[in-house]
């Protein structure tokens, strides 16, 4: 092989990274809202319903097609969660937004949609450079269910989408021959699937692996069985697309916010 060539495909596989990097979701912040906070593994998660903050959807439908969309929305959070928590974190369980729940050792997940825009998944695909990227914001809110009423002790910001990724012109544009076809292929598929669908899978990934640090910084888990979340202007290309760890000490990486 030639040192062009490596050159070549070295930068491929460069870019390759980066687009990985620019579609994906991150904490913005995370804030304890209790001064003593739940310290024990919850017994079962009980998750709800996102609800949609006034003007929060930015997208091309109206009328019978958005409630069709944020009805698949909300279904489509709520289920990569549960599946998430019952992985990371503990068994979990959909509930309707008016069910009743159980008191004890139980949490509740539930928050708002802050921000959805669907962007151009064409735009995305052929372009990319920030043309056509999706963004959503949500907060979430986590209760702990062992007192009446519930007590909300942790809150969680993410931000986040499909940016600024070179669509398939613009990564062609970098490169002659094999590798740029492949590679603009490549970025074709990325912006083909990177709309708010999967926006709200890297969402729910954030959520719990935010919850799994809280854990750990509560000493209820191990370092070794938690996962730390990506915070927003932290670099740490080490750990993607791998598990990441949290931070070692807590200091500055939760903050708390006494009861008024």
């Amino acid at each position: 092989m030639s040192l062009f060539r490596f050159i070549q495909i070295s930068a491929a596989l460069l870019v390759s990274l980066l687009v990985c990097s620019c579609a994906s979701v991150s904490v913005r912040k995370s804030e304890k809202l209790l001064a003593k906070s739940p310290r024990k593994l919850p017994e079962k998660i009980f998750i709800k319903p996102y609800t949609f903050a006034p003007g929060a959807l930015r997208v091309d439908r109206s009328g019978p097609s958005l409630d069709k969309f944020k009805f698949e929305f909300q279904e489509r959070m709520t289920r990569h969660l549960v599946t998430r928590m019952s992985r990371y974190i503990a068994p979990a369980e959909a509930v309707a937004e008016n069910a009743p729940l159980p008191k004890g050792n139980y949490w509740l997940v539930t928050g708002q949609i802050d921000r959805v825009n669907q962007g151009s998944r064409i735009m995305r695909s052929i372009v990319g450079f920030g043309l056509g990227g999706t963004k959503m914001e949500a907060t979430t809110i986590v209760y702990d269910l062992s007192t009446k009423p519930p007590r909300p002790f942790l809150a969680i910001e993410t931000v986040g989408g499909s940016n600024a990724a070179p669509g398939a012109l613009g990564a062609a544009g970098f490169f002659i021959g094999d590798v740029s076809s492949l590679l603009a292929l490549g970025n074709l598929l990325e912006g083909a699937k990177s709309g708010v669908t999967f926006d709200t899978v890297r969402s729910s990934r954030e959520i719990t692996a935010t919850l799994s640090e809280y854990l750990y910084q509560q000493k209820v888990i191990p370092y070794e069985e938690a996962i730390g979340p990506k915070r927003s202007g932290q670099w740490n290309p080490a750990s993607w697309p791998f598990r990441q760890r949290p931070q070692q000490l807590p200091q500055g990486t939760v903050t708390v916010k006494p009861v008024e």
